[in-house]
């Protein structure tokens, strides 16, 4: 086995049981925690892959950005009162768990079983390719975005000031 597929393994079972525990923890503290790690698994697995550009971009937007927006949503609303719905029953927690594990085994006899290359291709793109998608031919969809953030984040901050005053 490879290096490469070494990391990959790891980084792989990182982002697996990170969001599972996204899932399972109860605080909301947890579970934004456990998402950011399962978000830097998922930006080491695009260094593998040699996007080293996607994998910093990863690491910016959703480590970076979303995982602070969770942060300051949290901080700004009351959130000890709210529950995420009654327990499960414990035959369901059994099924879900043989299901995610049959799953996990179906995936790992995939990977262990795939015929890879033994020389590695060399990555076709560049940043300057991707610039010009983004600010070329979706510009209107990349400002659409950024005008639905900060829409977004300026009603966030208008709810917690109603609460507030309450």
């Amino acid at each position: 086995m490879t290096a490469q597929m070494t990391f990959f393994i790891i980084l792989a079972l990182i982002a697996i049981v990170s969001s599972v525990l996204v899932m399972a923890l109860r605080t909301i503290s947890h579970r934004v925690v456990s998402m950011a790690f399962s978000f830097f698994a998922i930006a080491g697995l695009y260094f593998l892959l040699g996007a080293e550009f996607i994998g910093i971009i990863q690491i910016m937007v959703y480590v970076g950005a979303i995982t602070i927006l969770f942060v300051f949503g949290m901080m700004m609303t009351e959130h000890r009162n709210i529950g995420f719905g009654p327990d499960p029953r414990k035959i369901q927690q059994v099924v879900s768990f043989l299901g995610v594990a049959t799953l996990l085994g179906i995936m790992l006899y995939g990977i262990f079983s795939m015929d890879l290359p033994t020389t590695p291709q060399p990555y076709v793109g560049s940043v300057e390719a991707i610039g010009l998608e983004l600010y070329g031919h979706y510009f209107i969809a990349f400002l659409g975005s950024a005008f639905l953030l900060t829409s977004a984040l300026i009603g966030a901050v208008v709810i917690a000031r109603k609460e507030a005053d309450e």
